[in-house]
């Protein structure tokens, strides 16, 4: 199942060098007058054919989908419109106690299914596995974010801090000087390691923002300190914003959108590079005394962590395989007709 192209698309989890993150907690706003309805029930099957027939039959709304690491489906949308969130409780995302509250409505997919026992085992056995490679994967992550800190070691010496921060913060006075409200930063996951390599959804960001301002630089150091220093301007002014954090941290920005200016700034680096044409672009380098760099040793550090990536992504995609197998072994089980009545039925109920 495929989103279409001009929902505005995040993922829901993803897998870190700190273990499994789940942004349920960031997704809903706890808004007056919103509704959230709760899927809790259903296969993978299921609830992909369900969220799929129902974001067909909510076209010509503003949605925002958002997609699990393993793949490009939907297992959680918001209707813009309606102020309205359809999430997903199973799988990976396991909502309470995450999001505390009560719930207008549970939603039923289709009936409780009694598997055979040996199929129950098979299924286990599966998902053991499955959780096995992306344990592996989070390993990866977690070497390849040492060598990351290794990296910025390498550069942080000859970084002038003075000079990049004093440049951010004119760089922010300027940018935002007309856009200044009350508001706070929450996190939403655009970029993850998916079967399929780093992927972002670049697509949210062009939608989102008139303007984007891209922050050059390979080693990805002091593009971070420039982020970092632009987050914590808006977080000190109010500035809303949304801050989706690079792989090796939780408070390191690798993109920062600011709806209310219509302003995104980006950090390109080896494994993020923009597919179009940013209204600014700042390098890096011009904060770092270049000729001191070892950038010998850069570049063999880089090949490093990049190898590390690839093996995250070599065990997600495994992890996928065994995921999409064990789907495909309860395959008669499955009730997709019952799906998409129900989700034709909810869509109904939804609009009406």
């Amino acid at each position: 199942m495929t989103v279409d192209n001009h929902i505005k698309k995040y993922f829901s989890c993803k897998l870190t060098s700190g273990g499994f993150c789940c942004a349920y907690n960031t997704i809903y706003k706890r808004e007056p007058g919103s509704r959230v309805y709760i899927l809790n029930d259903g296969d993978d099957l299921e609830r992909a054919v369900f969220f799929d027939r129902l974001i067909k039959n909510l076209s010509g709304y503003s949605l925002t989908a958002f997609n699990p690491f393993y793949d490009d489906g939907a297992d959680g949308i918001y209707i813009e419109n309606l102020n309205t969130y359809i999430l997903s409780d199973g799988g990976y995302n396991r909502i309470a106690p995450v999001i505390p509250g009560i719930w207008e409505k549970f939603i039923s997919i289709s009936g409780d299914k009694s598997y055979s026992p040996p199929l129950k085992e098979e299924i286990i056995l599966r998902r053991t596995k499955e959780n096995g490679h992306y344990k592996k994967a989070c390993e990866a992550l977690k070497r390849a974010s040492f060598i990351r800190e290794k990296l910025h070691s390498e550069v942080s010496a000859h970084l002038n801090d003075d000079k990049a921060i004093n440049f951010m913060r004119r760089f922010c006075a300027r940018t935002f000087r007309d856009e200044i409200q009350s508001g706070t930063g929450i996190i939403r996951l655009l970029s993850s390691a998916t079967p399929l390599g780093i992927h972002t959804h670049y697509d949210t960001i062009f939608s989102m923002c008139e303007k984007t301002v891209d922050i050059q630089d390979e080693t990805g150091f002091a593009a971070a300190i420039i982020a970092g220093v632009i987050k914590d301007y808006a977080a000190n002014e109010k500035i809303p914003f949304i801050m989706s954090p690079a792989y090796f941290s939780g408070v390191i920005p690798q993109f920062l959108i600011f709806p209310a200016t219509g302003t995104a700034v980006t950090v390109s680096d080896g494994n993020h590079i923009l597919p179009f044409e940013p209204a600014e672009k700042i390098s890096a380098s011009r904060f770092i005394n270049g000729d001191a760099v070892s950038w010998e040793k850069i570049k063999i550090l880089i090949d490093v962590e990049n190898r590390l990536l690839e093996k995250s992504v070599t065990e997600i995609y495994a992890g996928r395989e065994e995921r999409f197998a064990a789907s495909a072994a309860v395959g008669d089980y499955s009730d997709t007709q019952k799906a998409e009545e129900n989700a034709d039925k909810f869509a109904d109920l939804l609009i009406n």
